[in-house]
């Protein structure tokens, strides 16, 4: 019986040291390609160790726009910084995975001079993105980023984690490249009240379970504020700007975003309804690079210059 139970432990940690090397081999076959910002949705193929930088970006896919399309470029010529994008989109990545996200950046030695989290209201009610499975899909295998997940509070995180893992042996993974449009020039004529409709049903579809949801968001982003100040970064709350202006609970999200700014000395600035051309986007809520160009001129990089006056007109 010994003999037996030494044997099955020595094939354990054999087939887990194989399945490791595997994931390695996997994992460095994409990393090795050497992606860029703009290049990928992945974070981890563009984050380093003990790199700085003048902003980190944050939040849903109005975030990750900023990067698309070689927008990434833009911004950074226009501001004269240089950012990193951990947003991610496509739902796959709700509030507490961008706060895991965050902490994992600075557990690299990495920090950032100012955290821009993008807060837009989907976020905080949508019911969908803190289950979603796929959120590291994209990731390389890291056994530290494996650890850190493992001991952090999560919902769905046995689904999540198996979905990382097995995505490492999958074509769609192995043939990833760094790719990138020159831009995003697709854009809207005019608003389509039953396509914004549509859209809010997505999202809102139990208020019991929203208004559920909302509050255990603040909490999470409050510990996201909580960690940024900590390693020494500004934090900026941005509500996007959206075709159709207000989303479904944007007065709850400025109150907390004004208690934020009272109680944790962060910047909060309300720019859903700054841009309500139908040009400046390719969908409903999303801009395109027209849009972000314009988005990042006019109105972030005031803030990013300490120019306040046009903002507070805004607000």
């Amino acid at each position: 019986m010994k003999r037996l139970l030494t044997l099955t432990l020595l094939y354990l940690i054999l087939l887990l040291l194989f399945t490791t090397g595997i994931l390695n081999i996997c994992s460095n076959i994409v990393s090795n390609r050497q992606f860029k910002n703009y290049e990928t949705e992945s974070n981890l193929l563009v984050m380093n160790e003990n790199d700085n930088y003048n902003s980190l970006l944050m939040g849903i896919s109005h975030a990750r726009n900023f990067s698309r399309h070689k927008n990434h470029l833009r911004i950074e010529k226009i501001l004269n910084e240089k950012i990193l994008n951990i947003g991610q989109g496509e739902g796959r990545c709700g509030i507490n995975e961008q706060l895991f996200y965050l902490d994992y950046f600075y557990s690299l030695g990495n920090s950032s001079s100012k955290v821009i989290y993008v807060i837009s209201p989907p976020l905080f009610f949508s019911n969908t993105l803190p289950i979603a499975s796929n959120t590291f899909d994209r990731e390389p295998f890291e056994f530290k980023f494996l650890f850190n997940y493992l001991l952090f509070d999560s919902e769905n995180k046995q689904e999540r984690l198996i979905s990382y893992l097995q995505s490492k042996f999958t074509n769609v993974w192995l043939n990833q490249k760094p790719n990138s449009k020159d831009s995003k020039n697709e854009k809207l004529n005019h608003i389509d009240n039953n396509a914004v409709d549509i859209g809010f049903e997505m999202v809102y579809q139990d208020s019991l379970s929203t208004k559920n949801r909302y509050h255990k968001s603040i909490k999470r982003v409050e510990e996201t504020i909580n960690l940024a100040i900590n390693n020494n970064s500004k934090v900026i709350l941005i509500i996007p700007p959206a075709l159709f202006g207000k989303w479904k609970g944007h007065n709850e999200i400025v109150s907390f975003a004004k208690k934020m700014e009272t109680l944790k000395a962060v910047e909060f600035y309300d720019f859903s309804e700054s841009i309500l051309s139908p040009e400046y986007y390719y969908d409903h809520h999303h801009l395109n690079t027209r849009g972000i160009i314009y988005f990042t001129d006019k109105f972030l990089k005031p803030i990013l210059v300490d120019d306040k006056k046009l903002l507070h007109s805004l607000n």
